[in-house]
Parts: structure tokens; C-alpha cells; sequence
């Protein structure tokens, strides 16, 4: 379904990583290392705040990061 915009360009990156800013407008998490990735439903961004560790999985589908899976690590 490439036309559709679904093929990744890659496969799946797992990271684990500080959130640095939480940017609920656009779906858009920054990471410490400056990466930004971008949440597929706004719900990905529930519980997330900057300063707490995260597991993510993500895609780059068209040049864009864009998550798979995320989990809040620790409290």
C-alpha cells in the first residue's frame, strides 16, 4: 500500500531515551538526543511529561519519524 502513505522506509528502531518537550498540538515528542518523533494517535502522549524516561518504537514512514509504541519507564 505505498500509495497510501503506510510502507516504512525502514525497518522498526527501538530507543530509549529522556523526553525533553511534549508538544500535545502537533503529536510531536522531542527527545534528549534532539530526535523528533511524532505520535500516530494522541494518545500515545497520555502520561508522558518532560524529564521521564521512555521505551519507544518507531518508523521512519516518508522521512518522518513517527512512533509505533511507547511505555513510560519508572515513575
Amino acid at each position: 500500500m505505498a500509495g497510501w502513505g503506510w510502507a516504512s522506509d525502514e525497518p522498526p528502531h527501538w530507543v530509549v531515551s529522556e523526553v525533553r518537550e511534549v508538544d500535545r498540538l502537533q503529536g510531536r515528542l522531542v527527545l534528549t538526543d534532539g530526535k523528533e518523533v511524532w505520535a500516530t494517535n494522541p494518545r500515545q502522549l497520555d502520561q508522558l511529561v518532560e524529564g521521564v524516561k521512555v521505551r519507544l518504537r518507531y518508523e521512519i514512514t516518508n522521512g518522518r519519524r513517527t512512533i509505533y509504541s511507547v511505555e513510560r519507564l519508572g515513575s
